[in-house]
């Protein structure tokens, strides 16, 4: 069944976007069981293909095109952060990038403590 329902997910896309006519013939012939695990399986192949950047404050048009050349193929989203400070979260799937200040000096912090 799995099976089926990743060939559906597949289908849901028209030049690499989802097409919300055919997602609404998919869903009217599944099931309630069936049409939340294709809902999952949905959401999982749009994470793969975004994305999340954090940073303290909105990142400036050099930035953002710098950031889509690392990412060629993926759906950049940004978020704010003020708790980040001077820094930058990077989340592509389940892998996460960070620098950021407030963390390195809390690293240094527990460093010079442990050291004592």
């Amino acid at each position: 069944m799995n099976k089926h329902l990743e060939e559906l997910v597949k289908a849901s896309y028209k030049d690499g976007k989802l097409d919300e006519a055919t997602i609404k013939q998919i869903a009217e012939k599944l099931n309630r069981s069936m049409l939340k695990n294709f809902i999952s399986l949905l959401k999982k192949e749009e994470k793969k293909k975004m994305v999340l950047v954090t940073t303290p404050k909105p990142i400036t048009s050099i930035d953002r095109i710098k950031l889509k050349s690392l990412f060629p193929k993926k759906t950049l989203v940004e978020e704010i952060d003020p708790s980040i400070i001077s820094g930058i979260r990077i989340v592509e799937n389940d892998e996460a990038y960070e620098v950021n200040l407030k963390k390195t000096f809390h690293d240094i912090i527990r460093f010079i403590n442990n050291n004592d």
